[in-house]
């Protein structure tokens, strides 16, 4: 595991944001011709164009969510940015609708926490994911509520990272590093990355 100095309490500055992008490119092992996906896109379209870029030539970036209107979203803003190599899909609560064995890497970015069924969205994206394939989860938790429930740290829309790690290594992921903290939301609240691997079979 890699420890980073705790930060104080700040705004994230636009070289915090950058690092931060750095070490999710890293830890999905972007490059020329990867496939990778993002699960839960919502708004945040910069993570994967700014990956699509980096996987062309011959590299695919897949967006996936659950709500219509966000697809309709991102699909304009692709278009609008005439970037050949990305798409958006619908996807559900329990299935991210990925081809099976198609992807080098899936990223999840404060989306876990939403995840109604996780184990069954686990196995989807174990089988989206090419053998030896990367998952990585980026999340926020709070300092003084990381104990709790899942139930309710998912009410804060945070995930502790021992309560994510406990569950990557039920689906069957090997758990290969974690970043913590990524940045630093505010003095209570941090965000941590997490990249684990499908066993190759």
């Amino acid at each position: 595991m890699l420890a980073i100095p705790f930060l104080h309490a700040q705004q994230p500055t636009e070289e915090q944001l950058n690092k931060l992008a750095e070490h999710m490119d890293k830890a999905l092992g972007v490059r020329p011709g990867a496939t990778i996906a993002d699960i839960g896109t919502g708004i945040a379209v910069q993570h994967p164009i700014r990956i699509a870029g980096k996987v062309a030539p011959g590299g695919k970036v897949v967006c996936v969510d659950v709500e219509p209107s966000m697809i309709r979203r991102i699909q304009k803003q692709i278009d609008d940015r005439h970037i050949s190599n990305m798409q958006a899909i619908v996807g559900k609560d329990d299935d991210p609708m990925l081809p099976r064995e198609a992807f080098d890497a899936i990223l999840v970015s404060n989306t876990y926490h939403e995840f109604t069924q996780p184990d069954i969205m686990l196995q989807r994206i174990c089988q989206a994911l090419k053998p030896g394939g990367t998952l990585v989860v980026v999340e926020n938790y709070s300092i003084a509520h990381r104990a709790e429930s899942r139930t309710a740290q998912a009410e804060r829309h945070d995930m502790a990272p021992d309560t994510l790690e406990r569950e990557l290594s039920a689906a069957g992921f090997v758990v290969k590093e974690r970043v913590e903290p990524v940045l630093v939301n505010s003095a209570d609240r941090l965000r941590y990355l997490v990249r684990a691997e499908r066993q190759p079979q």
